[in-house]
């Protein structure tokens, strides 16, 4: 027999053992939805999205989705674990940034900590040999949420303000908060909904802004918070 129609005849039979024991992928039901605007549209998959992350139709079909993910990649798992594990290999995992000096007396920086998936944010003052005052220990702040993200950070010019952009949901839509260096307590002062970039006034108590549009997401306007 030819080779060539026995490897062909062998790639038939692997292709339909497969497909009988590949899971059958989720269905997503469409629901007719008007989209209102200068042409009025139909999208039948508006449903699907769901700002808060309670819908639960939603949530069941996102599960389906990811669960007919691992069935079908399972065959790869030990390839995605050597990958990964040789990815990491080559990371210095308890790396840090360059100090850089601001204001003539702060060295501020980040460093990492082996296994851990977030940096302390820190700053010495004076010399490099002072005591480290950590300003932001985003492995505990990380702690209990699924997804965590601290984008930008910005310190006011008397240096004991600390303000910084904090996202716990992956929409990129960013909470401004404030922390007191000084004491170490953050403050009650919190506008929601920001992109990560925060510039202080000099009277040390305005906050400047971006405001993000909450349906486009958007950059919507230049706002300033007065703590």
């Amino acid at each position: 027999m030819n080779r060539s129609l026995v490897f062909a005849a062998v790639a038939a039979v692997s292709v339909a053992l497969q497909a009988q024991t590949a899971p059958a992928p989720p269905t997503v039901p469409q629901k007719a939805y008007s989209v209102k605007g200068p042409h009025e549209r139909n999208d039948p998959y508006y449903w699907l999205r769901d700002d808060t992350r309670k819908n639960a139709d939603m949530l069941a079909y996102l599960k389906a989705e990811n669960d007919y993910a691992d069935a079908v990649l399972a065959p790869t798992k030990p390839l995605q674990d050597r990958l990964f594990n040789d990815i990491v290999s080559h990371i210095k995992q308890d790396d840090s940034s360059v100090p850089v000096r601001e204001r003539g007396y702060y060295y501020y920086y980040t460093r990492f900590e082996t296994g851990k998936d977030y940096p302390v944010v820190a700053r010495k003052a004076g010399t490099l040999k002072a005591k480290e005052q950590v300003m932001l220990d985003e492995p505990a702040m990380a702690k209990g949420h699924k997804f965590f993200a601290v984008n930008a950070w910005s310190v006011s010019p008397s240096n004991r303000l600390l303000a910084y952009a904090l996202d716990t949901v992956g929409r990129r839509q960013y909470t401004l908060k404030v922390k007191d260096l000084a004491t170490g307590k953050t403050l009650s002062d919190e506008v929601a909904n920001v992109e990560p970039n925060l510039v202080w006034g000099d009277d040390n108590k305005t906050v400047y802004y971006i405001e993000k549009d909450p349906v486009t997401l958007l950059s919507k306007r230049v706002k300033a918070h007065v703590l």
